[in-house]
C-alpha cells in the first residue's frame, strides 16, 4: 500500500507539473479569458448533448457484449454502472481507470461468470480504442494529400492495428494453439515445485484460460462482435463531432478533418495510465495537436478548459448514482431483486 501511495503521489506531481507548465508557461491568461468570453455557448450545449448520445451508445454496446456471455443486465442498470465508471475516471490513472470500478459492479451481477463479466468490461474498452485507432489512421490516410502533419504517426498506428488483428486470430483459433501449449507441462517444471509459487501460477493460468475462453465465445456471436465494433466507430466519430462543436464555438478556424485526427490521437494519450484522468498529458496533446493545424495555444487551452468542464458535468450523475441507496448492496440482495423481477415478469 505504501509503494502504491508513493507511485500515485509521483503521478499526481507529474500531472500538476504538466498543468502548471501548460497554463503558466505556454498560455496567456488574459487571452484565455477572452477566448472563453467569446465562446458561443450553444455549441457547448450541443457538445454536452453529443456526450450523452455517446454514453447511451456505449451503454448499449456493453449490454450486448454482456448478454452474449449470458450476463443479462437491463439497459438502465448498465447505464448506472457506466455513469459510475465515468465519475471514477476523474480520479483514476489515465482515462480508463473507471473501468476497474465498472468491472467490480458488473461482476457482482453474476455468481458463476465473474471473470468473464470483468473481461467484457475491458473488451468494451478495447473495442473503443480499436475504433479510435481506425478513425485516426483512416483520417490521416484520407487527408495526406492535403496535409501530412500527422504522417509520422501512421506507421505506429498501422503496427498497433496489425497486432490487434494478430490477437483476434490468436483468440479465435484457441482450439488450434491449445494443442501445442500444455499448461500442465509448464506447471510440472522444477521452478514451480514450490507450493506457493505453484498455486499462484495455477491461479494465473486458470484466470487467463477463462479470459481467453470468454473472448473465444464471441466466435459464435459474430454479429454481436461486429455490432460492438460498428457502435464503437460511430461512438468515436460522434466524439470527434463533439470536439468539432467546441472548436466551432471557440472559432478555431481549422479544417474540420483536423478534429478527426487530433482528437483520436489525444484520446490514445489520455488513456495512458500515467496521470489521473490524463491530466496534463492529454491536455498538452490537445493543445499541441490543434496548434499543428494553426489554432492559437490560448484557443487550445480554452478547448481543454471546456473539455474538462464537460467531464465534470457528465460525471455528476455518476456521483449521485454511486451515493444512492442500493448501489453497494451485496450479491445475495441483488439475487433477491432478480427473483422478484422474474416473478413480476411472469
Amino acid at each position: 500500500m505504501k509503494k502504491k501511495t508513493i507511485i500515485t503521489l509521483i503521478k499526481l506531481i507529474i500531472a500538476t507539473s504538466l498543468l502548471i507548465y501548460i497554463f503558466f508557461k505556454l498560455v496567456d491568461f488574459d487571452q484565455l479569458k477572452e477566448s472563453l468570453a467569446d465562446m458561443k455557448w450553444l455549441y457547448f450545449v450541443l457538445a454536452v448533448f453529443l456526450q450523452w448520445v455517446i454514453i447511451f451508445i456505449g451503454t448499449h454496446r456493453m449490454q450486448i457484449l454482456l448478454r452474449a456471455q449470458e450476463v443479462k443486465l437491463s439497459f438502465l442498470r448498465t447505464l448506472k454502472y457506466n455513469c459510475i465508471g465515468y465519475f471514477f475516471n476523474l480520479f483514476s490513472l489515465g482515462a480508463t481507470g473507471g473501468d476497474m470500478v465498472k468491472a467490480y459492479y458488473v461482476s457482482r451481477e453474476t455468481h458463476h461468470k465473474k471473470t468473464e463479466s470483468v473481461t467484457i468490461v475491458f473488451l468494451d474498452r478495447i473495442a473503443g480504442m480499436t475504433a479510435v485507432l481506425l478513425i485516426a489512421t483512416c483520417s490521416i490516410l484520407a487527408t495526406m494529400w492535403v496535409d501530412d502533419t500527422f504522417r509520422p504517426f501512421l506507421p505506429y498506428f498501422l503496427v498497433l492495428i496489425f497486432l490487434g488483428i494478430c490477437f483476434i486470430i490468436f483468440i479465435f483459433t484457441k482450439n488450434f494453439w491449445k494443442k501445442f501449449i500444455s499448461f500442465d507441462k509448464i506447471l510440472s517444471y522444477k521452478f514451480f515445485s514450490n507450493k506457493y509459487v505453484h498455486n499462484i501460477i495455477e491461479f494465473i493460468v486458470h484466470t487467463l484460460a477463462r479470459i481467453i475462453g470468454a473472448l473465444y465465445e464471441y466466435r459464435s456471436h459474430k454479429l454481436v462482435a461486429a455490432l460492438a465494433l460498428i457502435e464503437s466507430i460511430v461512438l468515436q466519430l460522434i466524439m470527434c463531432c463533439f470536439a468539432l462543436s467546441i472548436g466551432t464555438g471557440l472559432s478555431f478556424g481549422i479544417p474540420a478533418y483536423a478534429y478527426f485526427i487530433v482528437f483520436p490521437v489525444a484520446t490514445l494519450v489520455l488513456a495512458l495510465p500515467i496521470t489521473p484522468a490524463g491530466l496534463g498529458l492529454g491536455d498538452g496533446a490537445l493543445i499541441a495537436g490543434f496548434a499543428e493545424f494553426g489554432a492559437n495555444k490560448h484557443l487550445g487551452a480554452a478547448f481543454v478548459v471546456l473539455y474538462r468542464l464537460n467531464m465534470l458535468i457528465m460525471s455528476s450523475p455518476g456521483l449521485i448514482l454511486w451515493l444512492l441507496p442500493g448501489t453497494h448492496v451485496a450479491r445475495k440482495e441483488l439475487a433477491g431483486e432478480e427473483e422478484v423481477e422474474v416473478k413480476l415478469g411472469s
